[in-house]
């Protein structure tokens, strides 16, 4: 099946992505039987680019790498939007689109100031416009998971976001593929890789400061690591979980959260010294026909799976109404994760894909 992506976004994650498509390209094909070509991508600060015939790889991640323009012109970067994209992406492709060949990547930073916006406005134009949406961002499923899952389903196109929480660990696909008729009742977890690895070097003696220095460094953490440090990255994951493992309505503005700001070395070491660890706990129970979310410190004793996880590992245990609990580790973590969730998701839109034409289905809507 061959696939036209459309990029929205190129930070960190997007350009592991684009090499994690030719580093995969071989194996995309011959086990998969999916060929993709970029087609288009805009930016925030290095324009925006479009061809039907597909763009070089590696002249877009040259051009970013030098600070010029993707699109390799002087023009004023600010005039070539998302808007922009999709307009020429709608002239240009399609029939691609009309046959769902076309795939939105839409990795732009979390924003919880604008309650989901504009992530969530490219979902839902692409969608219009006749695109399947993958997302490592989680804003969209945080703040309009239901709205534009409803969007998908009307539509014949798939929206999946399998990078938004745990990078490239199947979290949402475990739920949806591989535990039917079972009922997630509470979850607890260790989901924000940032302040974790921050817990664990300060409990080896190392400072808050320098630790979260060389997440930044590694492009883990951005610039502003305000939403890693206070709590906000955490609770965005927490809702998206409520809203898609136990049905819920959440916003992060809904979970209740506190950050890792005021733990200081004293704190983790006093902690240590009686046997427990300080790990920042994302969870959600019912309460009263009510679904808490909460993101918060925790001392966990040495007997919690979620108080094992050191540095950039995280976890995840779902209890459950028939499995009991079910656990998740990821122990290793970073942009190559992240990067490779949207691989997968890409692979299972392929794979449905040609299911559907099998079986004689268009994934065009119904009139």
């Amino acid at each position: 099946m061959y696939l036209d992506l459309l990029l929205v976004g190129f930070g960190h994650v997007a350009r592991r992505f684009v090499k994690l498509l030719d580093e995969r390209a071989s194996v995309l094909h011959d086990r998969h039987d999916v060929r993709c070509r970029i087609v288009g991508v805009t930016t925030a600060r290095h324009g925006a680019a479009f061809d039907p015939n597909g763009l070089s790889t590696a002249v877009l991640l040259d051009r970013y790498a030098s600070g010029s323009s993707i699109d390799g012109t002087d023009r004023d970067r600010a005039g070539r939007d998302y808007s922009w994209l999709l307009s020429e992406a709608r002239h240009h492709t399609a029939t691609a689109c009309a046959e769902g060949r076309v795939v939105l990547i839409e990795t732009t930073p979390l924003d919880v100031t604008n309650g989901g916006f504009p992530a969530i406005d490219h979902v839902r134009e692409a969608l219009l416009a006749g695109a399947h949406v993958i997302t490592a961002n989680k804003a969209p499923v945080a703040f309009g998971y239901r709205d534009l899952a409803a969007r998908a389903a009307a539509a014949g196109r798939r929206f999946f976001f399998e990078g938004a929480v745990m990078d490239g660990i199947p979290i949402f696909n475990l739920v949806r593929e591989t535990l039917p008729a079972c009922e997630i009742l509470r979850f607890r977890g260790v989901v924000n890789a940032t302040t974790n690895f921050i817990l664990t070097a300060m409990e080896r003696g190392r400072t808050y400061h320098d630790a979260l220095t060389e997440m930044q460094r590694a492009g883990i953490a951005e610039a502003d690591a305000s939403h890693d440090e206070d709590g906000w990255d955490a609770a965005a994951k927490t809702a998206a979980l409520i809203n898609v493992l136990m049905d819920g309505d959440a916003t992060p503005l809904t979970v209740a959260r506190e950050g890792i700001r005021a733990i200081t070395p004293d704190r983790v070491h006093d902690a240590r010294a009686r046997g427990r660890r300080i790990r920042l706990v994302a969870s959600a129970q019912r309460e009263g026909g009510l679904l808490l979310g909460r993101v918060a410190p925790e001392e966990l004793h040495p007997g919690d799976p979620l108080a094992q996880l050191d540095g950039l590992q995280n976890g995840l245990l779902l209890e459950t109404d028939v499995l009991g609990t079910v656990g998740i580790l990821q122990l290793d973590g970073g942009l190559t994760q992240t990067a490779y969730a949207l691989l997968s998701d890409l692979i299972t839109i392929a794979k449905q894909g040609t299911r559907d034409r099998n079986r004689g289905h268009s994934l065009a809507p119904s009139p």
